[in-house]
């Protein structure tokens, strides 16, 4: 009995304990991320992971970090191996779904290998199509950046799978309709159509092109709770489907994407002396001081950069319909818990009044300290995308993108040469000011 009670404390407390592992690491990596030098964030990343800081259930945060900082650095094919690799690892996750959420019954998630949220799992196709843009491979990024759409059109069946399993295998009285999944007002990804519209003109398909900017229009006209901001003209939309009229295309990434934050809720009934915690991430949006974005080039009258989406608020979305999901388990997981330590307790109890009272404290003590909520996330994602193409002289240029916050005062400047030769069909010039 003693060993029992033992050995169930101390699984809980190291489960809980294991979950603050990365905490240090992710502080050091979003450090240097923001100092811009992004081949030392590549270095980083690297020795973070010979170091085994990021561990088996951490694969596809180590591999989205890998894809952006190698992305940023201008290592665009390890950048897409490592973005492949993480994608193979959600799909293969997701196969498991069902076994894992139910092992979340008995531990917290962060004891289970991370799967990538939806969000996540659909921003890095488009950085895998950026890549291939980088690489003059357009076909390819079409491809990636198709797969955006495709993942949005399929969220809302992807969870009903598992919802019905997880209802069958909760035995707890906690409520007969908590298993559902969320609604969310994205179905339709503005930049995902804006990158698609370009390539399919690029690659000489019109008539696709022209469709890719009619489902853009729609994604800004239905989804005006996610598209609540100043939106590029009809006009200025419509020059992405002639694509003899631009030759380069102006990337520029601001802000962070939304943090978890840990949501504790607790209950105790002082006539049965039962404790309950459970905990929920909760998705905080970054408040970015870029307010406004130009491009100049040679030193010429200044261009503005739209805002084509708000990646944080996208995110916040599509975060919806999974997050119904995770309370419940943590829910279950929380009054399963406390079921356990008050069978602990009791049998306790009956050997002593003295190991009753010292189960009844470790109990509580176990349940607080092992129930975290999973706050694991792509550190380095970016919050918001802007754009604008032009055409270019064939030449070389000296082209600045300039970030400045609400007070017009300049945040930071980027500055590329850029080289266009008569058969230059896409170039891009891309800068991030992440902050």
């Amino acid at each position: 009995m003693k060993l029992f009670t033992g050995s169930f404390l101390i699984l809980l407390l190291l489960g809980g304990c294991a979950a603050y592992q990365l905490d240090n690491a992710q502080n050091e990596l979003r450090s240097s991320f923001a100092s811009g030098d992004y081949q030392s964030t590549v270095q980083l990343v690297e020795n973070l992971d010979q170091q085994n800081v990021y561990k088996s259930k951490d694969q596809v945060l180590l591999y989205l970090e890998h894809g952006l900082v190698n992305h940023f650095a201008g290592n665009y094919e390890n950048s897409s191996q490592y973005f492949t690799r993480a994608e193979d690892e959600i799909d293969a996750l997701f196969t498991k779904s069902v076994s894992r959420a139910i092992q979340s019954f008995v531990v917290n998630d962060n004891t289970l290998a991370y799967d990538g949220e939806d969000y996540e799992d659909i921003y890095l196709n488009v950085f895998k199509g950026l890549n291939y843009i980088h690489m003059n491979e357009l076909e390819s990024a079409l491809v990636e950046v198709r797969r955006v759409t495709y993942k949005l059109e399929r969220l809302d069946e992807k969870y009903h799978g598992l919802v019905e399993a997880l209802s069958k295998a909760d035995t707890t009285s906690t409520g007969e309709d908590k298993w559902k999944t969320g609604e969310t007002n994205v179905q339709n990804s503005a930049l995902g159509r804006y990158l698609s519209t370009i390539l399919y003109a690029k690659t000489n398909k019109p008539d696709d092109a022209r469709i890719e900017l009619s489902n853009l229009m729609r994604a800004y006209q239905e989804q005006p709770s996610v598209y609540d901001f100043d939106k590029p003209s009809r006009e200025e939309l419509e020059r992405l489907t002639r694509p003899e009229s631009y030759n380069v295309l102006i990337k520029a990434f601001a802000g962070r994407a939304p943090i978890k934050e840990q949501n504790d809720i607790r209950f105790y009934d002082s006539d049965s002396d039962t404790y309950i915690k459970f905990s929920m991430p909760t998705l905080k949006t970054y408040n970015s001081r870029v307010r406004r974005i130009t491009v100049e080039v040679d030193d010429q009258s200044p261009v503005e950069l739209h805002l084509i989406e708000e990646m944080g608020q996208v995110a916040k979305e599509v975060y919806k319909v999974k997050e119904p999901i995770i309370y419940a388990r943590a829910l279950v997981r929380a009054v399963l818990k406390a079921g356990v330590a008050e069978g602990i307790k009791n049998r306790a109890k009956k050997e002593s009044e003295f190991l009753g009272a010292a189960a009844n404290i470790m109990g509580k003590i176990a349940q607080e300290a092992s129930e975290k909520a999973d706050l694991r996330s792509w550190q380095t994602m970016p919050g918001k995308s802007y754009s604008t193409v032009l055409n270019l002289a064939p030449g070389t240029h000296q082209v600045k993108v300039k970030f400045y916050d609400a007070s017009g005062n300049m945040l930071n400047n980027y500055a590329q040469e850029v080289t266009i030769a008569e058969n230059t069909s896409l170039e891009l010039v891309e800068s991030i000011y992440w902050n």
